[in-house]
Formats: C-alpha cells, structure tokens, sequence
C-alpha cells in the first residue's frame, strides 16, 4: 500500500471484497474496509481509510462497529496518537466458526422445541433438521479445533483465538 494511495491490484481486490460480502447480506463498504485491512500492514485511521476508499468517515465509522461486532476488526492505538485505528483480527476466522457454531445451536433448539409439542412431535422434517444441526456442529467444532491448532503454531500471530466453543446443551426433545 503506498502512502498516496492504492495500487490497481490493491483496488480490485478491496472492490472483490466488497462484492464478496454484499453477496453474502453485508454492506459493501463492509467489505471494501475489510479487504484494505487485509492488505494494511499497519493499524489504519479511521480518516486514513475513509481518504483510500473515497468514503465518508461516518459511513466508516458505522461499518467499522459493525466488522468489530463480527470479530473480524480489532482497535488498535498508537502511543501518543488520539485517533481511533483499526486492525484486522486473524482471531476472527475462529469467531465466524464460532457464530456458526451457535445458529446451529439455536436453530436445532428451536425445532427441538417445536418437536416437544404434541401435534409437531412426528413431523419428519423437523427431526431432519435436528440431525442435521447436531451434525453440522460437530463438525464445525472439529474445524474450529483443527483451525486453533494451526492459528496457535503460526509465529507471530498478533492475537490470541478465542477458548474453544462450549458444548451444546441438550433438550429432552429428539
């Protein structure tokens, strides 16, 4: 990343990014910041990303809360430094397992809970889909192990994964 601005590259890979997670129901400009993180070797300022992406601050800033939510952006300081910068999160792939983890979770309760009443409790599909979320977990808890492995032997990680997801709970519905 140069000092005056991006490279060719650098733009058409922050605008995959934004198309990328447009496609999968985040904004854009989610994406675009994202993508720049990904390339910045250093903590970004809020101004200094809305100045690359040609955005406005506000809409940076909105979004930034947003990817901080997801686990995927960390803030950063600079000593001496008053602005607000901005990481991006290597933990965060371990947080996306991590949220996968729990929709399973909550979707498999809520057709267990469906299961529990008298007039739902043989209805074919909804057992399928307990299967399959307690399927689906596992082995989304088996990728997340696999991935702490690996993120905890790479040198110079700058941040540490998350504690493994906790186990599920279990209803008396099956």
């Amino acid at each position: 990343m140069r000092r005056d601005g991006l490279s060719a590259e650098e733009e058409r890979f922050i605008e995959s990014m934004g198309l990328f997670f447009e496609r999968q129901g985040v904004p854009r400009i989610g994406g675009r910041i994202l993508g720049l993180l990904l390339l910045a070797e250093k903590p970004l300022a809020l101004g200094e990303v809305a100045r690359l992406l040609r955005v406005s601050p506000a809409s940076v800033s909105t979004n930034m809360r947003q990817l901080q939510a997801s686990g995927l952006v960390d803030p950063a300081s600079i000593p001496g430094d008053r602005r607000h910068y901005y990481v991006f999160n290597s933990a965060g792939w371990d947080h996306r397992l991590e949220m996968a983890v729990t929709a399973m979770d909550a979707l498999s309760q809520l057709c267990q809970d469906a299961l529990a009443m008298p007039e739902l409790k043989e209805r074919h599909n909804l057992r399928e889909a307990v299967e399959f979320c307690g399927f689906y977990r596992q082995e989304l808890a088996g990728a997340a192990e696999r991935w702490r492995a690996r993120f905890a032997r790479r040198a110079g990680s700058q941040t540490t994964p998350p504690p493994p997801v906790p186990r599920q709970r279990r209803s008396g519905a099956r």
